[in-house]
């Protein structure tokens, strides 16, 4: 934005209303979170594995004629991603993203996400204390599969990138829980839906032949091992060096039940 501004001066004034992103797995809270700090309203991305050439470029020609109503606009770009298909010999004819979501990046939104998530977190970090409890946790967790689900892939390093609403949903649901935690990730759960302009996912995406009908929305990185945690790190990448990871005490759970 700056390097823009300085160049046209004209436009010093403007901010990124909102970002697509052409690439696997960036439909995440931290990265929500992250363009929400810097004043980015919107993310359009798959919390998923995408395939080349990805994203097709009619969803300028969606936003432009939905730029007055943001629903309209997000349920517009989910539907010109997901009902595209580029046709490959060697595929056959597959769909750009096994998911895809239009997020709402408003900081009031993101800091209800935070704040709920925080709350969930120190509540498993005390019912942990008891073998059982973590047990649970742990369980549920583990429950949710991560991404990406291609076969095969179970040792790949997204692992631990779980459809965050999907387990915050099983955790709620989960009767050998206490009243506490349980109502702490409805919250959670609700609070991260709330993000959520519009979405779709595959039942059986090609050519993965894997099943991503609980893929509705962002990821949180939620291992449920030592070695799930930051799984980038010999790359240089971390997952947790970042604001939303240290505001919702992330590591704090991840050390509890992983």
């Amino acid at each position: 934005v700056a390097m823009h501004a300085k160049a046209h001066p004209e436009d010093a004034t403007r901010c990124v209303d909102g970002v697509v992103a052409n690439q696997c797995l960036m439909a995440s809270l931290g990265f929500t979170d992250a363009l929400s700090r810097a004043g980015v309203r919107y993310l359009a991305a798959s919390p998923e594995t995408m395939l080349a050439p990805g994203v097709p470029t009619n969803v300028a020609q969606a936003i432009a004629d939905n730029a007055g109503d943001e629903h309209a606009m997000a349920r517009a770009v989910v539907d010109d991603v997901m009902r595209t298909r580029y046709d490959v010999d060697a595929l056959g004819a597959y769909a750009p993203a096994a998911a895809f979501d239009v997020l709402d990046c408003d900081p009031a939104r993101v800091g209800a996400v935070e704040n709920a998530i925080r709350s969930l977190n120190d509540a498993v970090v005390s019912a942990a204390a008891d073998p059982t409890q973590r047990a649970a946790i742990r369980h549920d967790v583990q429950g949710v599969d991560g991404m990406v689900r291609m076969p095969d892939g179970k040792t790949l390093p997204w692992r631990a990138d779980r459809p965050a609403i999907a387990v915050y949903n099983r955790i709620a649901a989960d009767n050998r829980l206490g009243t506490d935690v349980r109502q702490r990730a409805k919250a959670a759960s609700e609070a991260v839906h709330g993000l959520v302009l519009a979405h779709a996912e595959s039942a059986n995406f090609t050519p993965f032949g894997a099943d991503y009908r609980d893929a509705a929305g962002p990821t949180a990185h939620l291992p449920t091992s030592r070695k799930q945690i930051d799984p980038w790190a010999s790359h240089g990448v971390s997952e947790t060096d970042n604001e939303f990871y240290r505001a919702t005490h992330g590591a704090e759970a991840a050390r509890a039940i992983a």
